[in-house]
């Protein structure tokens, strides 16, 4: 049912998530690899990425992105998502995060790389090269390789496993979204 991070080539360590123990709504936080651990720049390079959240060396989600500001603002959006109007896939993510830190499993983030390759796009009159990055292909690849594997996605890609996401998550996710709505 699970896929060990060990098993996969494409993939190198970002980061481990770590339990606030301050006032901070908040529960998580994440603490980068250092720059003599891994090159500063792959944090905040915008192209697409693949990443991984891993428990124990299992990988638990599989996702994507191309937000500005690289994976440093994707996981952003995980650590912060106690505050603001968050999705509930991150709000409940961010708990399933804290519950494996408090039950002592270490929580990871890898991530995967893709080169950026030159494209022709076509605007209302012109074509153009650009660099792209396939992120979102890499991201479906990932997932298909995972369930080819083990009969299903990750255990927190509910959505993709047609299955709700847990109730009591759900439940504090909604109270929050009326609370903020008042």
């Amino acid at each position: 049912m699970y896929m060990n991070i060990s098993e996969v080539t494409n993939a190198f360590k970002i980061g481990e998530f770590l339990l606030r123990n301050d006032d901070n709504p908040n529960k998580i936080k994440i603490k980068y690899l250092t720059e003599d651990e891994i090159d500063q720049d792959i944090l905040h390079d915008s192209s697409g990425r693949v990443y991984l959240l891993v428990s124990n060396d299992k990988i638990m989600k599989i996702g994507g992105s191309m937000s500005k500001g690289g994976i440093k603002s994707t996981m952003h959006f995980y650590v912060t998502a106690m505050q603001g109007g968050p999705s509930q896939s991150r709000w409940c993510t961010h708990l399933l995060i804290e519950k494996e830190l408090r039950d002592e499993n270490k929580v990871e983030c890898w991530m995967i790389k893709n080169e950026k390759v030159e494209a022709k796009i076509a605007g209302l009159k012109t074509k153009v090269a650009i660099q792209v990055a396939a992120f979102k292909e890499s991201e479906d690849l990932c997932k298909e390789e995972y369930k080819k594997i083990n009969k299903k996605f990750p255990p927190w890609n509910f959505q993709e496993n047609n299955e709700e996401y847990p109730v009591v998550m759900t439940a504090l996710h909604r109270e929050h979204m009326a609370q903020r709505a008042k």
